[in-house]
């Protein structure tokens, strides 16, 4: 019933494709057979930058729900954050020396840990975060480039040249980390011509208190602003900060339970959704596929699957592929008698 269920859900994905992206292949999900049930109780490493906000913990509400039906056993690990680049090093060199099968990685940076994984006994999976090229067996993850440039062609068609000029900063995130140093350049170039002057880009961790003080700095400095684009952290602390206030506009470049609750409201204008409960679905399936069937054919064992990228201007009905149910809180570990149907 639940592989059912997963294929269901892929296929509902599947009428929303969005455009294939330059950066990343399209991605082979129309006709993917998910595996039923792993040939053995794998151990799956799960290494995470951090899971002090919604989007790693849906990821991981995800994980656990595959490996759960799958009948796979599941360590995840947090980092700490994004400059925690040798803590992640240190838990590569961990997962292989207990025993892990498959390393699934959501990398702090795409370059610092190149040495770590080609070193790796087990092959290293990518999760979310592009590595780069020959690093991963395989991975799971959409294009971050196509998530700022959605953002920024929804303000441009909203404000095309020859309309009156607006003003926009950015918060995307910890500089050169995750995403984020794609999400910037494909931003300006979707608003290059049009109405949108990007008048700051203020870089900063991904934590409340610290994109509250950049929101907070930026307010100051430019009371006309019209638009803050960012994260979904800095989204959320705008809304509060923004309290009353009818301007400026918040737009978030990735989805949160808070930019849900924004969107009902009113008070987010638009946000993108990745589906990262899903991509957590898809990176235990797919590692288990290629664990089974190591020689498999890219047709059987896809190398690369990623959902759609969803840009929403109202909330979103089901949130099951998207955001954690309300009472989920992080699994850390998930044993072989836990597994299975």
């Amino acid at each position: 019933m639940r592989s059912r269920n997963l294929l269901t859900l892929l296929a509902a994905s599947l009428a929303l494709v969005s455009p294939t992206s330059p950066a990343r292949a399209a991605s082979p999900l129309d006709g993917w057979t998910p595996p039923v049930r792993a040939t053995r109780p794998y151990l799956l490493c799960a290494l995470y930058p951090h899971l002090r906000d919604a989007y790693w913990l849906s990821v991981n509400q995800g994980m656990v729900e595959e490996a759960r039906r799958l009948g796979v056993r599941l360590e995840v690990q947090e980092a700490g954050g994004y400059e925690a680049q040798e803590e992640q090093q240190r838990q590569i060199a961990g997962c292989q020396a207990q025993g892990a099968d498959a390393i699934l990685l959501g990398s702090v940076t795409p370059d610092a840990l190149a040495g770590t994984i080609r070193a790796s006994r087990v092959p290293v999976f990518g999760v979310v975060n592009a590595l780069a090229p020959g690093l991963a067996v395989a991975e799971v993850g959409v294009d971050w480039a196509e998530m700022g440039a959605r953002i920024g062609q929804w303000l441009a068609r909203r404000h095309p040249a020859g309309s009156p000029a607006v003003r926009v900063a950015l918060f995307p995130g910890p500089a050169e980390r995750g995403g984020n140093n794609l999400v910037e350049p494909a931003f300006a170039n979707a608003i290059e011509g049009s109405a949108v002057t990007l008048v700051t880009t203020r870089r900063g961790d991904n934590s409340r208190e610290i994109q509250r003080t950049l929101v907070q700095q930026v307010l100051r400095q430019y009371p006309d602003l019209d638009y803050l684009v960012g994260g979904a952290i800095a989204a959320e602390v705008a809304m509060s900060e923004l309290s009353g206030r009818p301007r400026p506009a918040i737009a978030a470049t990735y989805f949160s339970h808070g930019v849900q609750r924004g969107l009902l409201r009113g008070r987010i204008l638009v946000a993108n959704s990745d589906q990262m409960r899903l991509q957590g679905r898809l990176a235990v399936a797919q590692a288990v596929c290629l664990l089974n069937q190591p020689d498999a054919s890219e047709a059987r064992c896809p190398r690369h699957l990623a959902p759609p990228i969803l840009t929403l201007e109202r909330a979103l009905p089901d949130t099951r592929d998207s955001l954690s149910d309300g009472d989920f809180r992080p699994v850390y570990r998930i044993a072989s008698e836990e597994s299975g149907p």
